[in-house]
């Protein structure tokens, strides 16, 4: 298989890296505007979009006029209705949207481990580091895209309830460089924590139940479940704790998505409509910090 790449920065330099060690992927053609090439300069009929968010839509419709099969990185676009907009020019191709930790294995156990802290009462989400810095777009499509999918993958596909959001500009800059949201998902309490001015790479989810709890650290690689919390109507101080190791490569588990959904012409995991759904409670989440 043939494809051409189109971005070649910070994101764009890993896939070429991952695309290169992926059975089938033949040639990989660079399309980077800082070579002078744009999307008129594309010789193959599979294209993996790595630019930034802002010109996904305009991009990936002019893709899908030329019949193009496309992989576009997260966001697919930066409403639900542009993604809408998006759809109406689909037809037979492959449109893909790289909603990596849906192809995180470490989520697949985090879903399959879940019955055992019985009902869901809250779940916690911390996504920090320092940088990459944004001024055209908040948080919300930089970096809970991530998150929005992965509670839509354990909790199911609802609309956000009852949002309520806190914003800090610790940098003096046009976006907030940290953002805290709460809301319920299919009735169950959320928070996310978003920010970009942090001292430290976080990439922690802590999940509370009824009988147990789940702590996810995707930086360590870990999970690690918690049961047998009470003993009768007392905490249990000394409670069952098991520790998992689950090996993934997320990024070369899209990309071979990418490849044989193209060659099987089916559809993928984080197609479109799995994209509009994302993009739906990005709006939701858009609109409460528009009104901090």
């Amino acid at each position: 298989m043939q494809i051409s790449l189109v971005g070649a920065g910070y994101w764009g330099s890993k896939l070429k890296a991952e695309l290169e060690t992926i059975p089938g992927v033949d040639e990989i053609e660079i399309i980077d505007i800082k070579d002078g090439k744009d999307l008129k300069d594309i010789k193959y009929n599979n294209v993996i979009l790595a630019t930034p968010a802002w010109d996904h839509h305009t991009q990936t419709i002019k893709l899908l006029q030329q019949d193009k099969n496309v992989y576009v990185e997260k966001p697919l676009s930066l409403t639900c209705t542009e993604c809408c907009i998006i759809k109406s020019f689909l037809r037979e191709q492959t449109l893909m949207v790289g909603h990596i930790f849906l192809y995180n294995d470490r989520v697949h156990k985090i879903k399959e481990l879940l019955p055992q802290i019985g009902d869901v009462q809250h779940i916690e989400m911390n996504r920090l580091n320092w940088g990459r810095f944004q001024t055209k777009i908040s948080t919300v499509h930089s970096l809970a895209p991530h998150d929005v999918s992965i509670i839509h993958y354990w909790l199911g596909t609802h609309d956000f309830q009852n949002i309520k959001h806190t914003g800090h500009k610790f940098s003096g800059k046009v976006q907030n460089d940290r953002d805290e949201f709460t809301f319920t998902c299919n009735r169950i309490p959320v928070k996310f924590n978003l920010s970009w001015y942090y001292p430290e790479k976080v990439r922690t989810t802590a999940i509370v139940g009824t009988k147990g709890m789940i702590f996810w650290d995707e930086e360590e690689k870990i999970i690690r479940v918690t049961t047998d919390i009470w003993n009768g109507d007392r905490m249990n101080y000394e409670p069952t704790i098991e520790e998992y190791q689950v090996p993934s490569n997320p990024l070369r588990n899209e990309l071979i998505e990418f490849v044989e959904c193209v060659k099987q012409k089916r559809k993928p995991v984080a197609d479109v409509d799995n994209a509009i759904a994302v993009a739906k409670n990005l709006d939701l989440l858009s609109k409460s910090l528009r009104h901090q």
